[in-house]
């Protein structure tokens, strides 16, 4: 059934792009000045979608906390022999990206115009914090410090179920399918194997691309700004302030120095964060698309998510925000330490693509998921795959996405 008792959402709907373009200027930061050599740089993601010959609609979800999502739709492919949409399928996107991830590539490399094509109802999510949503109905990120007091945890116990249901009751489906990239597995693993609520009975499938949980092995140069302290979240503070990451920039330039030292690559590569997390190895990319990808990401989050990271980097255990000290755990938590995720718990009909050379989902990493998952019908591996060669590799198509779309259409076909 859709849970009934959520804040009513509104609802934007357009039919024509936008007059205002996001440029690189826009983003939450910039490393370079990119060359613009494709004008996909400055397209926001509404642009995007249109300019490949695609219908859209951009959605406002409100959170049960106040937050606005912004949610974007294509509701049927380019070709489509009925306006009428098939079955919902909502795709996530990793740590400080956005929904613009899935449809960066050409029609038939990008996830987004895939599975439209095949005949799905394509929603394409924005947690709170990155630049679709920037927005809160009461506070101002720009000036108020609450805004940003969140973590991982607030977007699965939050946003996930409130763009679930939100899709659901504009579609009138009783269930959806659901794909995630890197962060947005991670918050599909906490929210859908938490027994307190139903959702895991209105989402049919979902496929985990290189998924997380655990992250105590992850390779990322992210890991350099830990600290032997006990004070890991005044030291990520005191670096970075209390509200929107936004790293100074002789810092990125000292980890993306750090994540090239063994390599060359050019500075864009090796000065984006994006791809400082993920590896910074572009042989499966698009060489041509590098100055896009650039130019759209990173696209925000908390410091405070970044800790929780962190967090999860130092015990390696797929656990809630540790708030420091067992007197503020227990006041959050009624007890003394954070609360334990359970993967076993989950139901869910599971695909996991996994990947040799991905810094994040570190291999051993996502072993503690295969020992732990007992709802897994899927599973593919990856040797020469990168973080984000699952969304952005130009191979993408080939090795990832047939196979998941063909076990996709077991559970929950169009």
């Amino acid at each position: 059934m859709i849970r009934k008792n959520r804040p009513t959402p509104f609802i934007i709907i357009s039919n024509a792009v936008t007059t205002n373009k996001i440029t690189s200027s826009d983003m939450v930061f910039t490393v370079l000045s990119v060359s613009k050599i494709d004008p996909d740089c400055d397209y926001n993601i509404t642009q995007l979608i249109q300019s490949k010959g695609y219908p859209w609609e951009e959605h406002k979800v409100t959170t049960a906390d106040g937050y606005i999502l912004g949610v974007f739709r294509i509701p049927h492919g380019r070709n489509a022999s009925s306006s009428t949409p098939g079955r919902p399928v909502l795709l996530q996107h990793g740590l400080l990206d956005a929904a613009t991830t899935w449809v960066i590539n050409f029609p038939e490399q990008s996830l987004g115009f895939i599975l439209a094509d095949a005949g799905y109802d394509v929603w394409l999510g924005n947690v709170r914090g990155n630049r679709y949503s920037r927005a809160h109905v009461k506070f101002n990120p720009d000036h108020d410090e609450a805004f940003w007091d969140f973590s991982w945890d607030d977007m699965a116990q939050d946003d996930l179920p409130s763009m679930v249901y939100y899709i659901l009751n504009q579609t009138k489906q009783t269930q959806i399918g659901y794909i995630g990239h890197s962060q947005g597995t991670l918050i599909g693993f906490a929210e859908f194997g938490n027994l307190s609520n139903d959702i895991q009975k209105n989402v049919s499938f979902w496929a985990a691309l290189a998924p997380i949980a655990q992250v105590g092995h992850e390779k990322t140069p992210l890991k350099y700004l830990d600290t032997d302290s006990k004070e890991l979240e005044k030291y990520w503070h005191k670096l970075f302030g209390r509200n929107e990451f936004l790293p100074a920039s002789n810092i990125l330039q000292s980890l993306g120095k750090f994540a090239c030292g063994e390599f060359f690559f050019d500075r864009l590569i090796c000065e984006n964060m994006l791809l400082i997390i993920g590896g910074p190895d572009r042989k499966n990319l698009n060489a041509s698309r590098v100055p896009v990808y650039a130019s759209h990401g990173p696209s925000g989050t908390s410091v405070k998510n970044m800790v929780h990271f962190m967090q999860c980097g130092r015990s390696n255990r797929f656990q809630a925000y540790d708030y420091g000290s067992a007197e503020k755990n227990q006041l959050r938590y009624n007890q003394t330490t954070p609360p334990i995720y359970s993967i076993r718990s989950m139901k869910v009909p599971t695909a996991i693509f996994w990947a040799g050379e991905d810094w994040l989902a570190d291999p051993t990493d996502v072993a503690y998921i295969f020992d732990n998952i007992e709802s897994l019908v899927y599973e593919k591996y990856i040797p020469n795959y990168n973080h984000f060669d699952f969304v952005w590799a130009s191979t993408a198509n080939k090795l990832i996405y047939q196979d998941l779309i063909n076990v996709m259409k077991k559970y929950h076909p169009i």
